[in-house]
């Protein structure tokens, strides 16, 4: 693996003219220079002079460290040692900074250099300032053309450290695939190098590990980060203990370290955007509680070492905001979740998760051990992510899906929770013939589940519609399984085998219901909290879609259908392709093959063009 570094994009690359406009009126002015010193004095406004708030990151022009300073009233005059320098100056869009623009700026001793931004995207308010970018990397699309950077590439963007890595695929078989994504090397504090962890994962017969040193990716580099039998996964744990840290997987530039919780959003979209996952890592850890907000992560580490083992986390150790209250109802997630008596720490982390999926978000389960050295065992407890290869690619794939389940062990008990949407015409009951067939097909390992339903694990089922949920456990006999739905049990039943059985309860949800499965147990050691969690499922999410049920046994005998907001249909067309040929049907009309420069759309539809991409 080779390291690239760093790109210094310098006055001539950027090609911008300086202005020196005078200063305003109502500039603030800052301490008087010191022998050397100069001062930088930086606007940003939009077309109606408005002032903008942001952030600018001041980079010498010959390379070292940056600064950075706030522009919450969109202005800042602050001293600076004298010299060359590259201003880039960000806007806040609502929740995340937008890279606006980037100029040159000379500070000369005892002198003033200027950097005044007019910002006329966005202004009109139709559209936000994100969308005039198209890569979601944060950074407008002019600015990249302008530094001479890819605008469809979230990887290339001014400024950026790129971090290469190789996706070798050690089987091209999908199904089920144990690992530990949360270990340390020497690199991040741990006592054992790259090479031992990967020895170490091989012999546990993990399928993958995520080497998370703290805001470091170095493990990625070392020349012992390779094995035949391991999926490595590119990954860093991100942030600090005084306001939480993230588990980042899979990104393909180094993620800046941040102060503000915008910029953390920021952080998180680029990871996403790059086709990384961003994790929130144990929440309610007493030492790094998670502060950081964020709606829209893929995963939350529910489990981290030994389940009651951790103590709780008080909610005086959080700033004072988090115990802020509406209608005298704790106003955020994770307070309520810390509120809860009797709770481990990773106890109150499922309570956080529990919260957040019924507010609407859709994140992941994942698990890991913290281990830093041999007296701490990998994969204790384990994520199981459900993956279409044995690749980094299909491990990421299998995760940004939401296909996991977390386990006390790799060898011990295991259970998947799967949804069968049925018609008017079906049984609404569970049957002997739907548990014999599940079974048989629990051997094949398809569909993403253990069984043929129609929905598995991160998967979405309509509302106003009858459905079986099935739970199919094994190694579990003596535990208890539970079927939540909104985080509280609706169906509870003890495990007499320890083969493989199945369970289920009908459900017809009319609003919008996230429902998993866990198996459970009587406490056997001292520890936090009253019951023992040995493995728990992702969520099956219910919510309003319309499903589309084909009369025909033919596949391009299908029709889409679009509503407007007054529920009244729109005229769509769906362009198929298969074996080669490409076919179109237009509501209402009939499947007719077409070749690509036959179909005339009218000359007033509003088109949009989705290009597909491969699996990062």
């Amino acid at each position: 693996m080779k390291r690239m570094g760093r790109t210094w994009w310098g006055l001539a690359l950027m090609g911008w003219s300086l202005a020196i406009p005078a200063l305003c009126a109502g500039a603030a002015e800052g301490a008087a220079p010191a022998a050397g010193e100069g001062s930088l004095f930086v606007e940003v406004t939009n077309v109606l002079q408005q002032n903008l708030p942001g952030k600018i990151e001041v980079y010498p022009a010959q390379g070292g460290e940056k600064r950075m300073y706030r522009l919450d009233d969109g202005k800042v005059m602050t001293s600076i040692p004298a010299g060359e320098y590259v201003v880039y100056v960000y806007v806040y869009d609502w929740d995340i900074p937008i890279m606006a623009d980037i100029q040159p700026v000379t500070i000369a001793p005892g002198g003033v250099g200027t950097v005044s931004t007019e910002l006329v995207l966005g202004a009109g308010g139709n559209r936000p300032l994100r969308t005039f970018d198209q890569d979601y990397d944060l950074v407008l699309d002019r600015v990249e053309l302008a530094a001479k950077t890819d605008p469809t590439d979230p990887d290339s963007f001014p400024n950026s450290e790129l971090i290469p890595f190789d996706s070798p695929v050690l089987s091209k078989e999908a199904g089920w695939y144990k690992g530990d994504l949360h270990v340390r090397s020497i690199h991040g504090g741990g006592k054992e190098s790259v090479k031992e962890l990967v020895a170490r994962a091989e012999k546990r017969g993990l399928d993958f590990i995520a080497i998370t040193d703290r805001n470091t990716m170095e493990a990625c580099f070392d020349p012992e980060f390779q094995s035949s039998k391991v999926v490595l996964i590119p990954a860093m744990e991100w942030g600090s203990d005084d306001r939480g840290v993230a588990l980042i997987y899979g990104p393909h530039t180094v993620p800046e370290l941040t102060s503000d919780i915008r910029d953390d959003q920021g952080v998180c979209q680029r990871v996403q955007a790059q086709g990384g996952i961003f994790a929130v890592a144990h929440p309610c850890f007493p030492n790094a509680p998670w502060q950081r907000g964020l709606s829209y992560v893929n995963a939350i580490e529910v489990w981290c070492r030994d389940y009651r083992a951790v103590p709780p986390v008080a909610l005086e150790a959080f700033v004072p905001e988090y115990a802020r209250r509406v209608d005298g109802k704790l106003a955020y997630s994770i307070s309520r979740a810390v509120s809860v008596p009797n709770l481990s720490a990773n106890g109150q982390a499922v309570m956080f998760w529990d919260y957040e999926l019924v507010r609407g978000l859709k994140a992941a389960p994942i698990a890991g051990s913290l281990s830093s050295s041999p007296e701490v065992p990998l994969g204790s407890p384990v994520t199981w992510v459900y993956a279409p290869e044995k690749s980094v690619r299909g491990i990421l794939y299998g995760l940004r899906q939401g296909r996991t389940v977390v386990a006390s062990d790799p060898d011990g008990p295991f259970l998947v929770l799967t949804a069968d949407v049925k018609q008017e015409k079906d049984k609404v009951v569970i049957t002997e013939a739907d548990l014999e067939r599940d079974t048989l097909m629990a051997e094949k390992k398809t569909q993403g589940t253990l069984g043929p339903a129609d929905v598995g694990i991160g998967g979405v089922i309509p509302l106003q519609m009858p459905v079986n949920l099935v739970a199919n456990v094994k190694n579990a006999k003596g535990l208890k399984l539970e079927i939540l739905r909104n985080g509280w049990p609706i169906m509870t039943k003890k495990v007499n085998s320890g083969k493989p059985e199945l369970f289920g309860i009908s459900e017809n949800p009319s609003s919008y219901q996230v429902y998993r499965a866990r198996l459970i147990r009587t406490p056997e050691n001292e520890g936090y909290g009253a019951v023992d969690v040995v493995a728990m499922t992702g969520p099956i999410y219910a919510q309003n879609i319309v499903p589309i049920i084909a009369d025909s046994e033919n596949p391009l005998d299908i029709w889409l259908k679009i509503e407007n907001k007054n529920m009244e249909p729109v005229p769509v067309s769906a362009t198929i392709e298969e074996d080669g040929k490409q076919w179109v049907r237009t509501q209402g009309g009939p499947v007719q093959p077409i070749r690509q420069d036959e179909f005339q759309l009218p000359p007033d539809a509003q088109v949009q063009t989705i290009e597909t991409r491969p699996l990062r």
